[in-house]
């Protein structure tokens, strides 16, 4: 039985420097997860916002990379697993190990798809686990 958790080949910037991170694919139903979203966790990155703080960062995400502002702050990330394009804003939240991306409806949709490839099925209310 899957965790929920996937982990996801990436590279972390803060700032322009390269930092120690693991990224997930947190998909709904595991874990506490209520909805798909990305985890980063890291050292460098814990702490950037507090625990159940946000922020809505106006964010690029061309293919597979993304940049957003964290206060002052930036953060660029390459996740080659996870391709997306779009721009606007995200919901970025704080968490005890580093932060949260938090996505629209049409994101969550193609999030979900990879993690059903990689054989793990969301589950809860509006799922089709």
């Amino acid at each position: 039985m899957p965790d929920g958790k996937i982990p996801l080949q990436a590279e972390v910037y803060l700032d322009g420097e390269k930092v120690e991170a693991r990224v997930f694919l947190h998909v709904k139903g595991y874990k506490r997860a209520r909805v798909t979203h990305i985890d980063v966790e890291g050292d460098k990155i814990k702490g950037l916002l507090r625990p159940r703080h946000s922020v809505y960062p106006l964010v690029e995400w061309k293919g597979n990379e993304v940049t957003f502002p964290i206060n002052e702050h930036k953060i660029r990330m390459i996740i080659p697993e996870i391709t997306l394009n779009f721009n606007g804003n995200l919901y970025v939240g704080g968490k005890g190990k580093g932060i949260f991306l938090g996505f629209h409806r049409n994101e969550i949709r193609q999030l979900e798809e990879i993690a059903k490839q990689k054989g793990v099925e969301p589950i809860g209310r509006g799922s089709k686990a």
